[in-house]
């Protein structure tokens, strides 16, 4: 099957499983397959070869002459609701360690209140016709890392169903977001007090004041930070980083604000970035990565019970305000893990958009 019939056939598919839970264990007779080639803008043999698969499955069942209906001892939803997660722009085939730590914190939560709830990954293949119409039926939506393009629909779901932010602020939304300025800011402050005087970032995508918290402690302690510092998740700075090495200035230390890629091995390659103090997430460190420095620890499973809260609350409820991730940090040592140490904890800031 090519790539664009498939993803119409799994869009037909979540469609009907979106329908399936909204009827809350009732029989209810599904849409005309006319009707559904018609709304997702396939062929009527698409629709049909999906819906075939779903009465294999026993999801729904076939009335000759009547019309297919939805099987209600298939899909036990009538006490439980069906709550989303949507990730970027609901078209990423990966999901990351962080994303599933997420997944797993929100959807612990709501099965802890009620084991009726049913959780949905929003995934590629869900949205890519325009306006998502397959989240129309969904209790409320947990966002994971917003994507601007995809804003304006999320505004006009949010008028009817609660959505919440988690890993970024956007306005009139309720968020958590990563303080990348004040976090750079301590982390690189703590890197300077500790020897450290040539610094480095890496970061992926448009974060400003990621580099103004590193230029701020940088400032106070009378060390330029050159533009230059600045890094990508990708092999060309993984090369920069060669190059800096190679012309007698490594960085000290490196704080980073995404997942590490191939910098574990680059580090690992030059005996002058032995003493280097790292600073990276726990979700993105694995354990063949032994380094000096913070062990940052983003706490998602702390405020999974305030996301399911406002989730509850429902749209029009929701105080639409932003949240600063409860963050702590770890010092760890590579020869010395006994060594380990917490040495501070964030806890979650509120902030009034």
């Amino acid at each position: 099957m090519k790539n664009q019939a498939l993803a119409s056939f799994m869009r037909i598919r979540h469609y009907v499983f979106d329908w399936l839970a909204a009827s809350r264990g009732s029989v209810t007779r599904l849409p005309s397959s006319r009707d559904l080639a018609e709304k997702f803008g396939v062929s009527q043999p698409t629709v049909v070869r999906a819906l075939q698969e779903l009465v294999k499955e026993e999801y729904l069942t076939n009335r000759p002459g009547v019309g297919l209906f939805s099987n209600p001892g298939k899909l036990a939803t009538r006490e439980g609701k069906i709550w989303g997660i949507v990730f970027g722009d609901g078209r990423w085939a990966f999901l990351s360690r962080d994303a599933f730590h997420m997944a797993g914190c929100i959807g612990e939560e709501l099965l802890a209140r009620d084991n009726h709830n049913l959780l949905k990954l929003i995934t590629m293949g869900e949205t890519q016709q325009e306006r998502f119409p397959e989240l129309s039926m969904l209790s409320g939506i947990c966002w994971w890392v917003g994507e601007e393009k995809v804003i304006p629909d999320m505004q006009r779901i949010a008028e009817t169903i609660p959505v919440v932010v988690l890993s970024g602020r956007i306005p009139g939304f309720d968020c958590y977001y990563y303080d990348f300025e004040e976090e750079n800011y301590e982390i690189a402050g703590w890197m300077i007090s500790n020897g450290a005087r040539r610094l480095a970032l890496v970061m992926s995508g448009d974060h400003p004041e990621a580099v103004v918290g590193v230029e701020r402690a940088c400032a106070e302690a009378g060390i330029t930070f050159p533009a230059g510092c600045v890094l990508g998740p990708d092999r060309e700075s993984e090369q920069e980083l060669d190059r800096m090495v190679a012309l007698g200035c490594p960085p000290e230390g490196i704080i980073f604000n995404c997942k590490a890629i191939g910098f574990p091995e680059a580090i690992r390659r030059h005996p002058e970035l032995n003493r280097c103090l790292i600073a990276c997430d726990d979700l993105w460190i694995d354990r063949k990565w032994h380094f000096n420095g913070l062990r940052v620890h983003t706490h998602l499973e702390r405020i999974a019970p305030e996301v399911v809260d406002l989730l509850e609350l429902g749209a029009e409820r929701m105080p639409r305000l932003a949240r600063r991730l409860p963050v702590s940090h770890e010092i760890v040592f590579a020869d010395s893990p006994e060594n380990n140490r917490s040495v501070k904890h964030e806890t979650a800031t509120l902030y009034i958009d």
